[in-house]
Parts: structure tokens; C-alpha cells; sequence
């Protein structure tokens, strides 16, 4: 019988040690702050009940990417130039007063860039009613890397057209397109 109480003692002894070495009940002590702490590769871990896993970082690996030319134009599907007559002696369109008719219009285009870019202009007629005509960039045709917005000017102008040629008298005919040309400033 006493070996038996002996026993008992050493097993409820034994069972206090446990329970003290895991700390505080976690239903009376809810940070765990008096819960031991680990340490794996120099960061620290409280364990706490109920025992929760957490990811470690085992492995770094740096991520590249090669990132390519990048030239954006805002809302270029909108963009237009509407062709009206004017004076062919107005400063804009700089040509003598026998070449009328003549016309003129430009268009502001917001541009941004990854990297600088030289922006031009290339255009082609649709038709016969223009007969000379220039396209161009009005002001700096420079853009620099930004993630904001420029601003080009583009602008035409148009002088000896053949509007007898235009058929549809009184309508809005397409009579050209200019392309917005790009290319690496060097």
C-alpha cells in the first residue's frame, strides 16, 4: 500500500513539473507572454496553445524580369483632326495666296514612355482631294521616361486641295491619316 501511495505521489509530482514547464494556462493568460519561445534561423516563435504552425522562409530566390520598350498613347482611337479652311497666308500654314485652298488643324496626344523617345509623324492620303500637304509635331517632340502624361502637338495642314475632287459635298470625308511615329532618342 505505501508502495503504491509512493507511487501515485511520484506520478502527480511528475505531472505538476509537466504542466508548470509548458507555462501558464493559456485560458488564464491569453497574450502567452510567459510562454517559451524557440528561435529558428534567428527569428523567434512563442509556442502557445492551441498549437498553431507557421511558415518559415526557407529559401530566397530574386525574381528578373527583362522589361522591353514601352511607348503608351492615351485614348489614340479617339484622337482626330478635322481639316479647316483658313487664310493660306496665316502664319500656320505659311504659303502664298495662290495655292488655295488651304487648311489647317492640330490635335493634342498625351504620350508616356518608358524610356526618351523622338516622336514623329508619317502620314498617307486616302483619296485625291488633298494635293500638298505636311503633317508634323508642333513644339517639343521629345519625350522623356515618366509615368505621367506628355503632351504633343500634332498638326497638318493642307494647301492646293482639289475639292471639286470630293464628291460628297457637305459631309465629313476622310481624306488622310497621320501615324504617330516612335523611336529611341540617340
Amino acid at each position: 500500500m505505501i508502495k503504491r501511495t509512493l507511487i501515485a505521489i511520484a506520478v502527480v509530482a511528475l505531472l505538476a513539473t509537466s504542466a508548470q514547464a509548458l507555462g501558464p494556462d493559456p485560458h488564464t493568460d491569453p497574450t502567452n507572454a510567459n510562454n517559451p519561445a524557440i528561435k529558428v534561423n534567428n527569428q523567434d516563435f512563442t509556442l502557445g496553445w492551441p498549437f498553431e504552425y507557421k511558415a518559415l522562409d526557407l529559401c530566397e530566390i530574386p525574381v528578373y524580369m527583362n522589361v522591353g520598350y514601352y511607348v503608351q498613347v492615351e485614348k489614340c482611337n479617339e484622337r482626330k483632326i478635322k481639316l479647316v479652311q483658313v487664310d493660306c497666308a496665316d502664319q500656320r500654314v505659311g504659303r502664298n495666296a495662290d495655292e488655295w485652298p488651304c487648311y489647317y488643324d492640330c490635335e493634342n496626344v498625351k504620350i508616356r514612355a518608358n524610356f526618351e523617345v523622338k516622336v514623329g509623324v508619317r502620314k498617307e492620303k486616302i483619296g485625291s482631294v488633298i494635293k500638298d500637304w505636311d503633317a508634323w509635331i508642333d513644339g517639343d517632340d521629345v519625350i522623356g521616361p515618366t509615368s505621367d502624361w506628355d503632351t504633343v502637338t500634332v498638326c497638318v495642314k493642307a494647301w492646293n486641295t482639289e475639292l471639286w475632287k470630293a464628291g460628297d459635298v457637305g459631309k465629313e470625308i476622310r481624306v488622310g491619316t497621320v501615324y504617330l511615329t516612335v523611336k529611341p532618342n540617340v
